[in-house]
């Protein structure tokens, strides 16, 4: 009788210890499944990042063309079912046109209530695409986005920094 006991409780150990394993998605998976509250435009400033070697690769007639200090603009995400995010440029107009910016997607994690994104889209000129990277993070309601547009991968790789904060939530 003994025995049949002291089995039973060693199979219901036994059994239920892989199930505590496997049961736990956001321990091997960082992804956040509460990303309700960051869908909205951010709206703040962008700031363009030319290397040294590229600023002296610009014809003097279209120094004019990149903006020396912070450019105003927005940034619209809009979540995805699948726990993806689509970012999108607004309230900005290209200095040259042709140029659009597509949206872009990006995975999210989350660790102690910072959400963290990375993701990548495309810039058209004309009939040429160029994509880019992104990283960056939101905490607390404010936007802090790294953006390299790889123009000539390793060459030519400009960057652009964005802050901002949350203006208007999206209507449910």
């Amino acid at each position: 009788m003994n025995k049949n006991i002291f089995f039973t409780i060693l199979l219901v150990v036994f059994m239920s210890v892989p199930v505590l394993f496997t049961s736990c998605n956001s321990c091997s998976d960082r992804r956040t499944g509460d990303i309700d509250k960051l869908p909205g435009v951010y709206r703040g400033e962008a700031t363009i990042v030319l290397p040294d070697h590229v600023k002296a690769m610009v014809p003097p007639e279209a120094k004019g063309m990149i903006p020396e200090g912070p450019i105003p603009c927005g940034i619209e995400i809009q979540a995805d079912t699948n726990e993806t995010l689509a970012l999108k440029l607004v309230d900005f107009t290209m200095p040259v046109r042709g140029i659009t910016v597509d949206a872009a997607t990006a995975t999210i994690t989350s660790t102690n209530g910072i959400f963290s994104l990375k993701g990548n889209g495309n810039v058209s000129v004309g009939s040429r695409k160029m994509s880019y990277t992104h990283e960056g993070t939101i905490k607390n309601d404010s936007l802090a986005l790294d953006i390299t547009v790889s123009i000539i991968p390793f060459v030519v790789e400009p960057k652009i920094v964005f802050k901002g904060k949350i203006t208007r939530l999206p209507i449910l």
